[in-house]
């Protein structure tokens, strides 16, 4: 088991940290990590998801407009809605629970 998620976090200028945090049959819990200016590449969620963002500055850009949300902001993912995400700080974490 983690004992903290951002201690854990692996960071990478390759290509987006990410750790599974829990999976059960229920939900899927998981931690992403960014370094400054990387993204997590464009997607669509098709469970209802919820991000919290526990280091650093994100800024999600969904449906046409862009979003800045810092340490302890949640958001809701729009189901089915294209996204992509961008590091804005040195190191970013946020959290996604989607519920299955």
């Amino acid at each position: 088991m983690i004992k903290n998620i951002i201690d854990e976090m692996d960071f990478s200028l390759d290509k987006p940290a990410i750790i599974s945090v829990l999976k059960t049959d229920r939900l899927n819990y998981i931690a992403v990590g960014l370094v400054e200016g990387q993204f997590l590449p464009k997607h669509q969620t098709l469970n209802p998801t919820l991000l919290t963002v526990l280091k650093g500055e994100i800024e999600i850009y969904i449906q046409e407009e862009e979003i800045v949300l810092s340490e302890g902001d949640v958001y809701k993912i729009p189901i089915k809605a294209d996204h992509e995400v961008k590091g804005l700080d040195e190191e970013n974490v946020f959290t996604l629970i989607q519920e299955k």
